[in-house]
């Protein structure tokens, strides 16, 4: 194989939208959130079964997140998690340009 075998293609900077998923931001949103909240338990070295303590969310639903299986959980839900954790969201809109990018409001 040689390089002229590959096509180089630059994703858009969500791999949901870029499978052509219909609720891509909505799963990228998720995901971000997800992520945050499993990084808050690492730094602080919370154990799931110590998270629910804090969250009053199960520890078999922690658990869910950390796996990435964020089907059940709703936005809000996971905000409510970081909140409970001590983790302020903020939100960022953005206007979308023609070529699927998003430019900065």
């Amino acid at each position: 194989m040689t390089d002229d075998d590959f096509e180089i293609v630059r994703g858009s900077g969500n791999i949901y939208a870029d499978l052509g998923d219909p609720d891509a931001d909505t799963k990228l949103m998720k995901a971000q959130l997800a992520s945050e909240i499993i990084a808050t338990l690492d730094r602080r070295k919370l154990t799931v079964r110590e998270g629910e303590k804090l969250t009053g969310v199960t520890a078999a639903d922690l658990s869910r997140i950390r796996n990435a299986d964020l089907g059940r959980f709703t936005i809000d839900r996971l905000v409510r998690v970081l909140n409970a954790l001590d983790r302020r969201v903020t939100l960022k809109v953005g206007k979308t340009l023609r070529s699927g990018r998003t430019a900065a409001a």
